[in-house]
C-alpha cells in the first residue's frame, strides 16, 4: 500500500490536515483532520510502500504502553477511512 502523492500534510491553525492537490482531486472538497499519531504515521510512510503490519510496528515502537490488539484495531479503522477518502492506494 502507498499514500497517494496528490495529498499534502499541512499544519492549519495548530491542526494536522491532509489537503488534496492536483487535477485528479478537483472535486475533492474536504479536509482530512489527523490526530498527532495519524500525522506521525503519514510523515513516516508517505514516501514508501508499506503493509499495515509495518504501521502497527511503527506505532508499537514509538508509543509505549499501547495494547497490541487496540493498535491493530485503530490502525485498521484509520486505513479504512484513508481508503474511503482515496488517500491510499493498494
Amino acid at each position: 500500500m502507498k499514500f497517494k502523492s496528490s495529498f499534502e500534510l499541512r499544519d492549519v491553525c495548530g491542526e494536522h490536515v491532509l489537503l488534496a492537490t492536483g487535477i485528479e482531486n478537483i472535486n475533492f472538497s474536504s479536509l482530512i483532520n489527523l490526530n498527532e499519531t495519524a500525522a506521525d504515521i503519514y510523515k513516516n510512510f508517505v514516501e514508501k510502500e508499506f503493509e499495515l503490519s509495518d504501521v502497527v510496528d511503527f506505532v508499537e515502537k514509538n508509543y509505549e504502553g499501547a495494547d497490541h490488539a487496540k493498535i491493530v484495531e485503530d490502525i485498521t479503522a484509520l486505513f479504512e477511512k484513508f481508503r474511503e477518502s482515496g488517500v491510499v492506494e493498494s
